[in-house]
């Protein structure tokens, strides 16, 4: 089913994840971050439960997961 979410990637912090996420807005592709009010609070929590994580609409995810490489590949990481 399309509107189901998938998770795209994890983080180490809510920061990383925001930037990931503010560059697919820009791209029209709408996200959520889980997981980020209990790593704010409690920042061990991230060891638990692997971070922050970005989630997309499944019928984004392909496209949302090449922006994300295609920027991380023009960076050179």
């Amino acid at each position: 089913m399309e509107d189901n979410l998938k998770a795209l990637k994890n983080y180490e912090t809510i920061v990383e994840a925001m930037f990931d996420q503010e560059l697919l807005r820009e791209r029209n592709i709408d996200s959520s971050i889980n997981n980020e009010e209990s790593v704010e609070l409690m920042p061990m929590f991230g060891e638990l439960n692997e971070g922050p994580r970005l989630l997309v609409l499944e019928k984004d995810y392909e496209n949302a997961k090449k922006i994300l490489e295609e920027y991380e590949g023009s960076i050179g990481n």
